[in-house]
């Protein structure tokens, strides 16, 4: 008794605080039952009554014996027990790859939103509910090699040279493209090559490829044979059909590709026979057994040519960075030595009210004015106005006649006035030295 009451405890806490933070999350599917190869779109819902701090993470959905696609996610608002929820819904499609039931597991969903009446994001963790669904099998009297679920099919074909001249020992290639809307590569089923006497088959590795889009998803497949014609006479290249069930209209559509006679003629050198069936075979295994070496999808030689010029372009990038650490390196430098740097820790000196701080610093700088003045005060009398030099008098006096070493005399205002006079000594040296203000080749042209 005593553990049922503290498992239903911990059960209310739970509910209560999920509820009480105002968040939900669930999953729904457009369909229940469908056909192998059919898409069935699957939204997650996560709602709260604040809003989300940072973006949701969705765990990989993975189901057994079905293929998942993700598209997009939209934003949405709802009500739900006299609440507003502001949510996001994510959208997938999930396609079966075998009749029976597949489970869509309870996916774990990581959010981080405020509570009510706060600001501040907390993580959160939430779990949907499992869904099941039923997938038919191929319906009777269709082969299940030939199925198709698809919103549209177009195909189209090609032959390597024309029909007209054929003789014996020619090899053509004949292409088959199909476009497939609403599918995957992995549902358009290969193409059955039907046997046809006087002529060697010889497939070749077919090219598939798969484009998404935020809504759609479509596929082809491209297929190429060899014919190998061994006879003279007529051969019929038969009639291929495709079939694909439109999950929309409910219905079955069939298309095709007509048949092709073709009047194959006789050849007096049929040594070379022999070796181009040799040859062809040789190309079929070698397509049909071996895969291709691939470095992150690409082949070796694009991925080197790929990987030197990466590498070209970091050594380049490199060095930029080097030239422009260097360079701004030498401009702090630079800065650290020059007359600019020191006026401003006169011009720091007298913010802090420090009269100590201010003489040293006052020091430095004349030194590197490279001025005939040893002392500020001269510098004053020549530059400075009269209130200037009655301010700077009686702080010298204050200080060293009268002793008061402790007092902070206030300096502040001296800050503007000695602004000016130095602006006025280096105008006036420009103005000796070059005769002329607008030269720009002296030490100091553009701190007037």
């Amino acid at each position: 008794m005593v553990k049922r009451f503290y498992i239903l405890a911990t059960f209310y806490l739970i509910a209560s605080n999920a509820f009480g933070q105002g968040l939900m999350s669930y999953v729904t599917l457009n369909k229940n039952n469908p056909y192998i190869g059919e898409p069935v779109q699957l939204k997650v819902h996560v709602y709260t009554t604040t809003w989300f701090t940072s973006g949701i993470d969705i765990e990989n959905i993975q189901v057994d014996n079905a293929l998942t696609v993700y598209f997009r996610s939209v934003s949405s608002v709802k009500k739900h027990n006299g609440k507003k929820y502001a949510g996001v819904e994510f959208y997938y499609n999930v396609f079966p790859t075998k009749d029976g039931q597949i489970t869509i597991p309870s996916l774990v969903i990581r959010v981080e939103t405020p509570k009510e009446g706060g600001y501040k994001g907390i993580k959160r963790t939430l779990n949907t509910k499992p869904k099941t669904i039923s997938v038919k099998p191929v319906p009777l009297g269709y082969e299940p090699q030939n199925w198709l679920v698809a919103n549209s099919l177009a195909l189209n074909q090609k032959w390597s040279m024309p029909l007209k001249n054929i003789k014996v020992g020619d090899v053509v290639e004949r292409t088959i493209n199909r476009f497939a809307d609403g599918t995957l590569t992995e549902f358009i089923p290969a193409t059955q090559w039907d046997a046809i006497n006087g002529v060697s088959i010889y497939p070749q590795r077919p090219k598939v490829s798969t484009n998404k889009s935020r809504t759609t998803v479509s596929a082809k497949r491209s297929e190429t044979v060899s014919y190998l014609f061994e006879k003279e006479g007529e051969v019929v290249f038969p009639i291929i059909n495709y079939v694909y069930w439109n999950s929309s209209s409910k219905k079955i559509y069939k298309k095709q590709i007509d048949s092709i006679t073709v009047f194959v003629k006789p050849n007096v050198d049929l040594v070379m026979l022999k070796s181009l069936k040799k040859s062809l075979q040789r190309e079929e295994v070698e397509a049909l057994e071996k895969n291709p070496f691939l470095i992150f999808g690409l082949t070796p030689k694009t991925f080197f040519v790929y990987l030197i010029i990466g590498l070209f372009i970091l050594v380049v990038f490199v060095k930029i960075l080097k030239g422009i650490f260097a360079y701004f390196k030498r401009a702090y430098h630079c800065y650290l030595e020059s007359e600019k740097r020191a006026f401003n820790q006169v011009l720091k000196a007298i913010g802090n009210n420090n009269y100590t701080a201010f003489s040293k610093a006052v020091r430095v700088w004349l030194s590197k004015l490279d001025s005939p003045y040893s002392t500020l005060i001269h510098m004053i009398n020549d530059y400075g106005n009269n209130d200037l030099k009655k301010r700077f008098k009686a702080i010298n006096e204050n200080l060293f006649r009268n002793k008061k070493e402790n007092d902070n005399t206030c300096i502040i205002g001296m800050k503007k006035e000695l602004i000016i006079v130095r602006k006025k000594y280096l105008k006036d040296q420009e103005v000796k030295r070059h005769g002329n203000t607008n030269n720009k080749d002296w030490l100091n042209p553009t701190r007037l």
